[in-house]
């Protein structure tokens, strides 16, 4: 698919392999093959499994790393709220156990990225790029290996955040707003159609309006309006 401004996602066609600014790593797992190639089918192939099968339900049963980088200097930012909006974002998904990087850019940074991997030379609100392809809109992954714990990265264009905030907006619950809809994205949430957008804006609504008992503020969709 190929998003539109408010849901920019390196899920559409890269003309390049995406690599994470956050652990150095490609994040499709199409590109990526089960450690150690073919296997023959053996008793102690299948000790392996059962023991691999079991470290993956550890790693399952633990809350995974959050990665929060701000690689700009044009808008001042304070991680420590986006962070706490942030994980509880995860817990209101239900993915704390999974990976996320969340990189915060400048307008330039932004445009870059947007145009390395979606041949558009503009700056942008948010673009993600996810570790699991293919997701059906809201599966949460069922990795086999540990390493496999990771929903992938998002950039929030930060500067471009700060410029579209209106005079009675908090610029923290837009920021949280947006890295709801990229987190959306990460889960295989689209809106290239009415169908898929309407899917996307529901499930964006029901995750806000949670956060927002829980953090006390009121939080709109970034994809209300889009169609």
């Amino acid at each position: 698919p190929v998003p539109v401004r408010a849901a920019d996602s390196g899920r559409s066609p890269s003309l390049r392999p995406y690599v994470s600014p956050v652990t150095g790593k490609a994040v499709s797992v199409l590109q990526r093959a089960p450690p150690g190639g073919p296997r023959p089918s053996s008793r102690g192939h299948r000790v392996r499994r059962r023991a691999r099968a079991d470290e993956a339900r550890r790693a399952a049963a633990r809350a995974n790393d959050l990665v929060l980088r701000d690689l700009q200097r044009a808008v001042p930012l304070r991680r420590a709220p986006l962070r706490g909006r942030l994980q509880a974002l995860r817990s209101v998904l239900g993915v704390r156990r999974f990976d996320l990087g969340v990189v915060c850019v400048d307008n330039e940074r932004m445009r870059r990225v947007n145009r390395r991997y979606r041949r558009k030379d503009v700056p942008t609100d948010v673009l993600a790029f996810p570790f699991h392809e293919n997701l059906k809109a809201g599966e949460i992954p069922q990795p086999e290996f540990p390493d496999d714990y990771n929903l992938g990265d998002i950039f929030l264009g930060v500067e471009y955040i700060f410029q579209q905030c209106k005079e009675d907006e908090d610029y923290y619950d837009i920021l949280t707003v947006t890295a709801t809809h990229g987190l959306c994205h990460l889960l295989g949430f689209t809106h290239s159609t009415e169908a898929e957008w309407q899917k996307m804006y529901q499930k964006e609504k029901q995750v806000l309006e949670e956060l927002s008992r829980r953090v006390g503020t009121r939080l709109q969709p970034l994809s209300r309006g889009l169609f």
